[in-house]
């Protein structure tokens, strides 16, 4: 579903059935849990002891529920150790107190349990005959509502406690969990640990792991940083985590607020299901990111390693109120990746990486749904956890950046943190912490970005008039506007130079060029035009440096214009804006401007960018220019390269891409080149691709491009391998891979869409990888059969609510396909056989021009 100005009818957030969410009611508080835990990883037990202590909040309080999803419970006592009496119900336990308490009062109780085979919540990881190698583990993700199911507690994230686990593990294991490390003690052929955490944290950020892990101990000031990985796993350890440190002191400098915790730790897990998870002072890590030295070149754990930090203040330090609220947890902690980079990298790697952001968002909302930031309707809180809460919310963070200006925008976050610390958030929290700080009323502000959905698209054009020495700037909101939907309002920057540099700068952030003046425009309506006063026509005219407003934009200009603004504007976000508007032109000009920035662009992003762009036209001249550009030094220009040249069907492309898929100093490259590979249907690929399926690589990386690259080929002859790298036993992202392969081979193979589909449908239920499952789903909303229907629903009706919205959303879009009148889809095939003769016949025409 595209995305333009006359539509309405975005595809909504809430599924059928779903309510508004909104928290519980408190009886009590509670104030401090200790766990006492006895994990058996062969057993895949957990037996512990909980005790819980709570304060009376509402007068005659005579019991308190606890979530607890299948914990066999054995006994309730109270302090003294005089039972007490509960009852299981509904996935809930209630504790009758021996007295009612009145307002205030205290009241301490413990609960013996056990949990085996836990459905989520604690994970147990251990080898098996289909995957030998793995290591004995066992480690918790609570978020966001799962630590019910390895302890009884408020699962809520509204209630914060302090924290303390005693964990007993046979001797050699190694033991972590929040705060410090108080004792640990040999007992026999079992080792004791103690951790105490004298700070509050909420259910969803408790840990647990145990394992054989090698430490690694750093700090940053007084604060003792470590990380703990699997021994032999030491040295991609420090590539990964070794910037930790440097992270910290960023973002407390940047925050004006010290670290929290008394320590800070991370430890890498096998089968982890997310990126990361920042349990308060010990974080867990994927060891997915754990790397070798040759994806170093241009992979990197900053990323996550600055988000799950980050979340120590924002998430820790600060929680959301409640799951609506979470944007003040994950959109901060996606932001700061980017105030990281910046600090790390410069500033032009920092607007890429908010460009990123911005684009996953749009493609989330045009292609899936449209929704607030602020969101109470969702059927489970995991719903929540998509492109707007990260990367829209990451995105308004920068746009409210630029509109507070820098000291007002740091210092209103330095507010917001020293105001709230240890407290349950919500956005007006932030929106009082901003007035206090600058005195500015920005409700308007978080009504607009935060709890309305959408973004304005903009369509922008100038024009010098000479006779009246103004420069005619046009500015109009295409998206639909109405009574519900109004016109969105925010200032729009704009720089005019009467002289153009020679070239752009490299970070030079967002101060005016020498020579540059700034105007500042308001927007709040649907058009505007506004009438510069101009001593002479400007050299270069600069649209939003620095990219803060939160939009999509078409810049309808010259192509002298839009090559001016690609060879000197310092912003890279401009030059790709006008590299993408030079493609679409296809002029001598824009073909020049193009083919220099492709080669000489300072900063990788603008030549990734523009190679994205030349591989779109699928011109001849920008196959020449990208087969001519294959050897650019940066990895991350030369992939985007390498996929561009996939829009070629042609002999042409092939040569080109064939040395890079065959060997590079980059996995990326060399994946990036087999997936193109296959798409220009070549001869001589098929037997490259199989043979690269067996190139060893970090994660996989060339056989997963390989098997990308086998499906674009649509040949029969490769589904046999496509499956074959589906089953258990295959490493897991290799098996993610093979089943997008398969999705995208039964499209385009139709006589093999059963085969595939059977394939996939037998695997659909088999939840002992978790990513491998969602890539399953994945691929089966991608084939669009409407015989995948059942095992959907299955799904959708399933125990785990990780798996049931993705599921529902694939049904969906089936069942739409399904409707689709055949006549419309054969006036598509109509239309692109069409597309194609045109763009044949353009080839042929431009061939004749150049002789």
């Amino acid at each position: 579903m595209r995305s333009d100005g006359l539509r309405l009818d975005h595809r909504p957030f809430a599924l059928p059935g779903t309510r508004a969410q909104y928290g519980p009611d408190r009886s009590v508080d509670v104030l401090h849990v200790d766990l006492e835990l006895h994990p058996d990883l062969q057993r895949r037990r957990l037996d512990g002891i909980c005790t819980t202590r709570v304060e009376a909040i509402a007068g005659t309080v005579d019991a308190v529920v606890l979530d607890a999803v299948d914990l066999q419970i054995s006994g309730v006592r109270d302090e003294h150790g005089a039972a007490l009496e509960f009852s299981q119900r509904e996935q809930r336990l209630r504790v009758a107190f021996a007295r009612p308490l009145a307002r205030g009062e205290r009241y301490e109780f413990s609960v013996a349990y056990a949990v085996e085979q836990p459905r989520r919540g604690l994970y147990f990881i251990a080898p098996e005959t289909a995957y030998p190698e793995r290591p004995l583990q066992a480690w918790t993700q609570s978020q966001d509502t799962d630590a019910r199911h390895w302890f009884p507690c408020v699962d809520y994230p509204g209630e914060r406690f302090t924290f303390s686990t005693t964990i007993v593990v046979p001797k050699g294991l190694f033991a972590y969990s929040n705060g410090r490390l108080i004792s640990r003690l040999d007992e026999g052929e079992q080792s004791v640990f103690r951790y105490e955490l004298e700070y509050p944290l909420s259910s969803y950020l408790t840990s647990l792991v145990v394992g054989e892990f090698a430490a690694h101990h750093d700090r940053c000031g007084e604060v003792p940083v470590s990380w703990y990985v699997e021994p032999a796993r030491a040295e991609d350890g420090e590539r990964s985590f070794g910037k930790t440190a440097q992270m910290m002191d960023v973002f407390q400098r940047r925050i004006g607020v010290p670290y929290p915790f008394p320590l800070y730790g991370q430890i890498a897990v096998h089968d982890f299901t997310f990126g990361g998870m920042e349990n308060s002072s010990a974080t867990t890590q994927t060891d997915r990111t754990l790397h070798d030295q040759r994806a170093h070149a241009d992979f990197s754990s900053d990323p996550l390693v600055a988000h799950e930090l980050a979340h120590q203040w924002f998430g820790d330090l600060l929680t959301c109120r409640d799951w609506s609220q979470a944007w003040l947890n994950e959109s901060f902690a996606t932001f700061f990746e980017a105030v990281f980079r910046e600090a790390d990298l410069g500033w032009d790697e920092y607007l890429y990486d908010v460009l990123g952001m911005v684009k996953s968002y749009v493609r989330e909302d045009s292609e899936r749904y449209r929704r607030p930031i602020v969101c109470n309707l969702y059927r489970e809180p995991i719903d929540l956890f998509d492109r707007h809460l990260y990367e829209k919310g990451g995105a308004v963070l920068h746009m409210l950046r630029g509109e507070l200006g820098e000291e007002v925008f740091w210092r209103s976050i330095n507010r917001y943190v020293s105001d709230n610390q240890w407290q349950s958030v919500e956005t007006l929290d932030l929106v009082r912490a901003v007035e206090h700080a600058s005195g500015r009323n920005l409700r308007w502000f978080t009504d607009q970005w935060i709890e309305r959905g959408g973004h304005p698209d903009l369509s922008l054009s100038y024009a010098y008039d000479d006779a009246q020495q103004l420069l005619k700037l046009r500015v109009k909101q295409k998206q639909a506007i109405d009574a519900e939907h109004p016109p969105y309002r925010f200032t729009l920057e704009i720089g005019l130079l009467a002289e153009r540099p020679a070239a752009p700068a490299r970070d030079h952030g967002t101060a005016p060029l020498s020579g540059e003046r700034r105007l500042r425009v308001q927007i709040d309506e649907a058009e505007h035009l506004f009438a510069l006063p101009v001593s002479g026509e400007p050299a270069l005219v600069r649209i939003d440096p620095g990219n803060f407003v939160l939009k999509t934009l078409a810049l309808e200009a010259p192509p002298e214009v839009l090559a001016a603004i690609l060879r000197a504007d310092p912003d890279p976000v401009s030059r790709i804006r006008a590299a993408k508007a030079l493609a679409a032109d296809g002029s001598r000009v824009a073909v020049e401007a193009l083919r220099a920035a492709l080669l000489e662009d300072p900063f990788w992003g603008v030549q990734a960018e523009v190679a994205d762009a030349l591989g779109e036209t699928r011109a001849p001249w920008a196959l020449e220019a990208l087969s001519a550009a294959t050897g650019v030094p940066h990895p991350k220009a030369r992939r985007a390269v390498a996929a561009a040249l996939g829009n070629w069907r042609s002999v042409r492309a092939a040569e080109a891409l064939l040395p890079l898929a065959g060997e590079d100093a980059s996995y990326f490259v060399m994946a990036a080149a087999l997936e193109a590979l296959g798409k220009t249907r070549d001869g001589r690929a098929f037997e490259l691709l199989v043979r690269q399926l067996q190139y060893p690589s970090w994660a996989q990386v060339v056989a997963c491009g390989a098997l990308r690259g086998l499906a674009e080929l649509a040949d029969e002859r490769a589904v046999s391998a496509i499956l074959d790298s589906m089953v258990y036993g295959r490493p897991e992202p290799l098996r993610r891979a093979a089943l997008g392969a398969a999705g995208r081979a039964a499209a385009l193979l139709e006589r093999q869409r059963t085969r595939i589909l059977d394939a996939l449908t037998a695997q659909a239920d088999d939840a002992r990888q978790f990513l491998v499952q969602l890539a399953c789903i994945a691929a089966l909303e991608a084939i669009g059969d409407v015989r995948a229907l059942p095992v959907l629903a299955r799904l959708e009706g399933g125990e785990d609510p990780r798996v049931r919205r993705p599921a529902a959303e694939a049904a969906i879009k089936i069942q739409e396909g399904s409707r689709k009148p055949v006549e419309l889809a054969r006036l598509r095939d109509d239309l692109d056989a069409l597309k194609e003769e045109n763009r044949r016949l353009r080839e042929r025409i431009e061939e004749l021009a150049r002789r």
